[in-house]
């Protein structure tokens, strides 16, 4: 008899077992799953800017949503000289710039900082937004608030 409930007890467990797993599985592939628009649609970005720029590095990338959905990147040329683009995968239009005809995400960063000394950024995004290109800033003051501001990229100023 005792050896009966064993047997159960390890048949239980067992299913238990093998439920868990199955469920843990099930949730790894639902969110590969939900990312993986995001992925397809930068890879996307870096096969155009590679194909259709002088873009030959990719040294990162950036995704901005304020009403348009826009994908971007800084690249460099085969000369080393610096270039961001910007694709709107909406209406299939792209934008790109010399490095030398915007402020860069360093910059950007620094004047956030001096502004807002004790709020944390979070992330800074290259996006598209009111038909120009912009900087989104993200930041965490000390009460765990989260504070967005946006500065265009050809001159840097506060927009809004």
């Amino acid at each position: 008899m005792i050896q009966d409930d064993t047997k159960q007890t390890f048949k239980f467990l067992a299913w238990v077992f093998l439920i868990l797993v199955l469920l843990y599985f099930a949730f790894i592939i639902i969110f590969y799953k939900a990312g993986n628009p995001e992925r397809a649609e930068t890879r996307e970005l870096n096969k155009i800017a590679l194909q259709k720029t002088p873009i030959k590095y990719t040294e990162k990338t950036y995704h901005l949503n304020r009403g348009i959905n826009s994908y971007s990147l800084k690249g460099l040329t085969k000369n080393h000289k610096t270039y961001y683009f910007i694709y709107l995968p909406g209406s299939k239009k792209a934008y790109l710039y010399p490095a030398s005809k915007g402020v860069n995400e360093a910059v950007i960063r620094n004047k956030y900082s001096a502004k807002r000394p004790t709020a944390k950024i979070t992330e800074v995004n290259l996006g598209w937004y009111q038909n120009k290109p912009v900087w989104e800033v993200s930041s965490k003051n000390d009460a765990g608030e989260y504070h967005y501001q946006l500065f265009d990229f050809k001159n840097g100023k506060l927009i809004g």
